[in-house]
């Protein structure tokens, strides 16, 4: 009797908990993904970036590190610092260093950044649960689709896939190689310093 007891206990617990889950929208999984992104201390993402179209510098892979808001993208072609008030957007290629305000972002990267862009501009439907959250995200003014996958357990992005909602044809990948957090970065990494490029030019 007692061991049946703890058996019925148990499935009462795991039915509540699987009504919890299926409970949550589409866009509580993306605010929940969002404020555990700016509580993390120093997370790091290493990236990879595939298009099925020409592109001169995709296939890419990069690192993210962010503390906050802050964060640091350290790619092939392009770096960009977020210090906290403005953006530095480094072009390797030009020898050019555009620097702009928050407001003004050139290069929506940061899981933070992408979620507040997924959340106001975009139609939510929750799609599937399992492993990961994957979650549409539809812009019915461009007519693309974005496939949002995220990790169920720590709420990071795993994958992001951009697709044409016309041909469904996948356009771009956005895909997590790698992700940690709690590490130990320096917090120079999100300080922008000229003297690093002594022979760039700078735009405003």
């Amino acid at each position: 009797m007692i061991n049946n007891l703890k058996i019925f206990k148990a499935l009462v617990l795991l039915i509540f908990g699987i009504n919890n889950i299926f409970c949550q929208s589409a866009e509580e999984i993306l605010i929940k993904a969002q404020e555990k992104s700016l509580i993390l201390t120093d997370s790091y993402y290493k990236f990879k970036i595939e298009s099925k179209l020409d592109n001169p510098i995709l296939p890419i892979t990069g690192e993210l590190f962010t503390r906050g808001e802050k964060y640091f993208i350290d790619t092939k072609y392009i770096d960009q610092i977020y210090d906290g008030e403005n953006i530095f957007t480094i072009v390797h290629e030009n020898q050019e260093i555009i620097i702009g305000n928050s407001d003004i972002p050139l290069f929506n990267f940061t899981p933070y950044q992408l979620l507040i862009f997924f959340k106001e501009d975009h139609k939510l439907d929750f799609i599937s649960n399992s492993k990961e959250y994957i979650i549409r995200a539809t812009n019915l003014d461009d007519g693309i689709i974005y496939l949002i996958s995220i990790n169920s357990l720590n709420y990071s992005i795993e994958k992001i896939e951009m697709k044409d909602s016309s041909s469904n044809q996948v356009i771009n990948t956005f895909l997590t190689l790698t992700y940690d957090y709690n590490l130990s970065v320096p917090l120079s990494l999100f300080k922008f310093d000229i003297n690093k490029y002594k022979n760039y030019t700078i735009v405003k």
